[in-house]
């Protein structure tokens, strides 16, 4: 096992915690005490997530391997992730917008940073 699967892998936990918290708050009424207590506590695992990811992103590539996780991306996306909550949080405006797409794809090719 390479140096980048072993931090995919240990990332890749945290984020399925943080999106089975995002979405569980989606069940429940909104507006709701309980609701912005778990928006809340997934904002604060983002920050954790993101520190992660950030301290990846910097480490060098793993020298050899064909595929490397795309961690540039990754915080791109949180950074989607975490500005639609805070919107939900703190609405600016009252109309829907449109939250944009988040890319899903992490793996880049090469020992290449981009």
């Amino acid at each position: 096992m390479t140096i980048n699967e072993a931090l995919s892998r240990k990332l890749t936990a945290p984020l399925l915690v943080a999106s089975a918290l995002l979405l569980s708050p989606l069940c429940s009424a909104a507006g709701t005490a309980d609701e912005q207590a778990n928006l809340e506590l997934i904002l604060r695992q983002l920050s954790m997530i993101e520190k992660v990811a950030q301290k990846s992103a910097e480490r060098p590539a793993a020298e050899g391997g064909r595929y490397h996780f795309d961690y540039e991306r990754l915080l791109e996306d949180l950074g989607q992730v975490r500005s639609g909550i805070q919107g939900y949080l703190s609405p600016a405006r009252a109309q829907p917008r449109d939250p944009g797409q988040l890319s899903g794809h992490y793996t880049r090719t090469g020992s290449d940073k981009p």
